[in-house]
């Protein structure tokens, strides 16, 4: 896939791996029709691994969103899945990750991508699926931040709690 492109899901539950020759941590994001979540619990990611049909599973080279999109509820229009490094300061110049879409009960590939040109950025959206018309699409996004997975939770509503200094 290109950054911007879409594809139909011939799938009901496709999973998204996102792997990089650094580690990452992949979320996903549950979003209404105003592109934010509608509480914090749409924020899915290692310390929280559900939400109404989006689960997180993470281990080895890849960490991995499923959607089963039969049981995402009907006020979530889009699921974004995200990608932050691990290690301070590390930038995704050169470290590119990829998404892969999946058939979940099969594991044939549906679709891949990988974001160009990265440079500054510390997190970025790969891919999102979601629901146009009544059916389910894939679209490559690769938009990146440079102020990490804060900068993306907090663009679609997720309340960051500071550490005390």
């Amino acid at each position: 896939m290109t950054p911007g492109s879409n594809l139909p899901l011939p799938a009901p539950r496709v999973s998204v791996d996102v792997s990089a020759p650094s580690r990452v941590d992949v979320s996903g994001l549950l979003l209404g029709a105003d592109g934010k979540v509608r509480s914090d619990a749409d924020f899915v990611f290692y310390n929280q691994p559900d939400a109404p049909g989006v689960r997180h599973t993470g281990g080895g080279g890849a960490d991995t969103i499923t959607v089963d999109t039969a049981a995402v509820p009907a006020d979530v229009e889009r699921i974004v899945v995200t990608a932050s490094l691990d290690a301070p300061g590390a930038t995704f110049a050169g470290a590119e990750p990829t998404g892969t879409v999946r058939d979940a009960d099969s594991g044939a590939v549906i679709a891949s991508f990988t974001p160009p040109r990265l440079g500054a950025e510390t997190a970025l959206i790969v891919m999102e699926v979601y629901r146009r018309g009544g059916a389910w699409k894939v679209r490559a996004v690769g938009q990146g931040y440079a102020d990490g997975l804060a900068g993306i939770a907090t663009d679609f509503g997720v309340s960051i709690e500071e550490p005390e200094p």
